[in-house]
């Protein structure tokens, strides 16, 4: 009787872990479709000549192109935020399912700030492979004169051009580009406000979908959903690393940062990888428990093991 007690509790222990290896494997090995969720890539400033790898501002315009044209031949098509804003609405409400099962593959290129190379570099390139790109502004730095020290801005009718065009859309990114950190809701507010005058006073077209774009992406909650209720902002915009997917909030649109040195293959490679990364937080407890695995195996089999050596003894006594 007590060696069958001993080879079900080994059995038991051996199947507890067997099943931690595999779930852990699955987990790790997560695949999923690029139509189930929609990277929003982030940029600043583009230049023609060299930049140091690993730079998450500047990125050489040679680069850039490198990437629209793997992300055509890739089968994606870009989109507005305002598009973005759309295909969150029409998910099903109610219904929150980390997949979004999109007919197509999408992607949102966003560029930050204003600088005049947006203008002279990348909007002759998305006339070129007719590609769409959203740009937020700091309505304060665009048509004034620059210091010889400072990089060039937009002017007014740089962007009202480019807008025009069908191929960009024009969205707010504060007036002072003071992140909203250390700033009181009313200081934040106030920023917001300006730079929406500025945009409705000198843009000859606005978009359809109402965005913020946060100062160095800097988010918090207790100004977001005031951001969403008072001002009526259809996207806020952060520098959270993921890929919008069907648990993503309307408060808090993620990015992925493109850094100087990446060729078009390892910008596929890290959409990919960071998709990987998102779904894998929806299986949170698994991993909470997963990243414990060691720990959780060791305790259940020194309970294990100690049920073998108190059964005989209290079989004995019996």
């Amino acid at each position: 009787m007590k060696k069958y007690i001993r080879m079900a509790v080994m059995i038991c222990f051996m199947a507890v872990n067997l099943s931690w290896t595999v779930l852990a494997a699955q987990n790790s090995n997560i695949k999923v479709a690029p139509e189930d969720y929609i990277p929003v890539l982030m940029y600043h400033h583009f230049v023609t000549g060299e930049v140091e790898a690993g730079n998450g501002v500047i990125v050489p315009i040679d680069e850039f192109e490198e990437h629209i044209k793997t992300l055509q031949k890739a089968g994606y098509t870009t989109i507005f935020l305002s598009d973005l804003y759309e295909i969150m609405q029409q998910l099903e409400k109610g219904k929150k399912f980390p997949e979004l099962h999109l007919n197509q593959k999408y992607v949102a290129i966003t560029i930050d700030d204003g600088y005049k190379s947006n203008y002279e570099l990348v909007y002759p390139l998305l006339q070129k492979y007719n590609m769409k790109a959203s740009i937020s502004v700091i309505t304060s730095l665009i048509g004034t004169n620059h210091l010889p020290e400072e990089v060039e801005r937009m002017s007014w009718e740089n962007l009202n051009e480019m807008q025009q065009s069908g191929l960009v859309e024009i969205y707010n990114h504060t007036y002072d580009h003071i992140p909203v950190g250390d700033r009181t809701y009313a200081e934040v507010c106030s920023s917001v406000k300006e730079g929406e005058e500025m945009l409705d006073k000198y843009l000859q077209k606005r978009s359809p979908v109402k965005v913020l774009t946060y100062p160095n992406g800097n988010y918090r909650q207790e100004i977001a959903l005031p951001m969403q209720t008072e001002m009526q902002y259809d996207l806020q915009i952060t520098t959270n690393i993921a890929v919008v997917n069907g648990n993503t909030s309307l408060l808090e649109i993620p990015r992925i940062t493109v850094d100087s040195g990446w060729t078009g293959e390892k910008l596929l490679q890290m959409i990919e990888y960071r998709a990987q990364q998102t779904f894998q937080q929806k299986n949170f407890f698994f991993d909470l428990f997963a990243a414990h695995r060691l720990r959780g195996t060791s305790i259940i089999g020194f309970i294990m093991l100690s049920i073998l050596f108190i059964i005989p003894k209290v079989t004995n006594k019996k």
